[in-house]
């Protein structure tokens, strides 16, 4: 019985070693199977962050290169939609112009959706729009890739592109709005659109080719003047102060400007409520004189410039005699047409007037003017100078120098002291909201082809000062020069474009 127990006993003992070993090996097999899993896990969850940083980068890359497209239409924002031969001085034409300038080509027939026009994913207004497209490409002539970090030796790439839709209006018809138009006939160069549209691809080989990351952005910007509120007061002359005399000024007034046939040449502040107190004598010639007459007698023909300068060797000028004038005033000899708006109802607040923002929000206006155009003196303006400016500082426009045209006029905001000696095509806003010691002053000859609006005071002016209302003028200035964003624009997917 002993011998039996005791195999017994060592039977049982190797049982229990068995059952041990087993119960190790599941274990080590559940472990493995664990590290493995966890192996698989940590390798997907590393590619799928690796794949969603290069998505980020293409995508920040794709809307970063939209800001700088942004920037380069605001730069050239005259060109855009205009089909004009040499519409700047320097000989420059419009983009639509039927020159070797021509930078927008028709979509109408193109079915290749890799092409920008399918940026468009409209296909009626895509059919009516033109890309852009310039020295045989049709990418916009900027370097995006520099946005990149590493700059250009980056695997990072992004291209840039345009679609022009000019807008086919129709006032009797509901909606205004029909689509887009090749039709010279019936576009406004003033009521456009532009998608911009951008390619940013990431982890490109060094020959910019298998990138693995993608992303499509578009956005649209419409055109629109800087005169977001009544677009200003469409009179020559408007003054929250009085216009001091020690000189000579001469206005010629917009011949419309009360209505069909009524001229207005000069609106000034006598509102009584107002923080600036109104002037006791908005007309004061204290050493100095002011005309006012029509255009033609100014010029002294009847057929005017092409320029509309004043020519050489030509005096300009309002003349007293043969009741020529429509106002004047001279010492105590005062005669004040109906051109001399004297309003006791003038707006307070003559910026908010202009730009529909309040004067304390200036900054608001300030951002919308192109970085490149927000300067410190008016130095560097000349002929070849156009669209919405901002002049932190002082500006003198210098004597025989000419900013702005015609055909590319200035809408030029200064907040500091401006003087005028020379000519200016556009719209000049003399402001005190940036700088509380802007004023207008000046000594010598300086003439505005377009319209003056004092939001500062007009302090003396020992010279000849004039200003010449111009429809065309006016009306670019306040009609063309800045793009806003389109409501619902932006789109980061592109079910067309592929």
């Amino acid at each position: 019985m002993n011998i039996f127990s005791k195999r017994n006993q060592v039977l049982r003992h190797g049982q229990k070693g068995a059952i041990t070993m087993i119960s190790a090996v599941l274990i080590l097999i559940l472990l493995t199977e664990m590290v493995v899993y966890a192996v698989q896990t940590g390798v997907f969850e590393q590619r799928k962050s690796s794949n969603e940083l290069r998505q980020k980068e293409s995508f920040h890359m794709a809307d970063s290169a939209i800001q700088e497209a942004k920037q380069f239409m605001l730069v050239n924002s005259v060109l855009v939609s205009s089909s004009k031969v040499d519409l700047l001085p320097n000989g420059t034409d419009g983009w639509l112009a039927n020159t070797g300038e021509k930078r927008w080509l028709p979509c109408a027939g193109i079915t290749d959706k890799t092409h920008p026009c399918f940026a468009e994913s409209n296909a009626t207004m895509r059919a009516g729009s033109y890309y852009y497209s310039f020295n045989n490409s049709n990418k916009l002539p900027l370097n995006p890739k520099a946005l990149a970090a590493g700059g250009g030796a980056s695997t990072e790439q992004v291209n840039l592109y345009a679609v022009l839709c000019m807008l086919d209006l129709d006032r009797k018809k509901d909606p205004v709005v029909q689509g887009c138009t090749t039709d010279p006939a019936k576009q406004d160069n003033r009521y456009f659109l532009v998608t911009l549209a951008a390619r940013g691809e990431a982890d490109c080989l060094a020959n910019t080719t298998n990138c693995k990351a993608e992303s499509l952005i578009s956005d649209k910007i419409g055109s629109f003047g800087p005169g977001g509120g009544d677009g200003g007061p469409g009179v020559p002359l408007a003054a929250r102060t009085a216009v001091p005399l020690l000189g000579t000024v001469e206005v010629v007034p917009n011949p419309n400007g009360g209505g069909i046939g009524v001229p207005i040449s000069t609106w000034i502040n006598a509102n009584t409520s107002c923080a600036v107190p109104a002037p006791v004598d908005p007309i004061d010639p204290q050493s100095g004189s002011y005309a006012t007459c029509e255009r033609h007698e100014w010029y002294g023909v009847a057929e005017f410039p092409a320029d509309f300068k004043c020519p050489p060797n030509t005096t300009c000028s309002c003349k007293k005699g043969e009741d020529k004038l429509l106002s004047y005033a001279s010492g105590n000899d005062k005669v004040l047409g109906i051109d001399v708006v004297v309003d006791p109802k003038f707006p307070c607040d003559i910026f908010k007037y202009t730009f529909g923002v309040p004067k304390t929000e200036w900054k608001t206006v300030k951002a919308m003017v192109p970085p490149s155009n927000r300067l410190t003196s008016c130095d560097s303006l000349g002929p070849n100078s156009f669209g919405l400016y901002w002049i932190s500082g002082d500006c003198d426009i210098k004597s025989k120098t000419t900013v702005g045209s015609v055909n590319a006029p200035v809408f030029l905001i200064v907040s500091g002291e401006m003087q005028m000696h020379g000519d200016l095509f556009g719209i000049l806003f003399v402001t005190d909201a940036e700088n509380p010691r802007a004023e207008f002053s000046g000594t010598g000859h300086g003439t505005i082809y377009g319209a003056a609006i004092m939001d500062a005071e007009m302090d003396h002016f020992q010279g000849t000062f004039q200003i010449v209302y111009l429809d065309i003028v006016v009306n670019q200035a306040i009609d063309s020069g800045l793009f806003g964003a389109v409501q619902g624009g932006w789109t980061d997917f592109h079910a067309d474009w592929k």
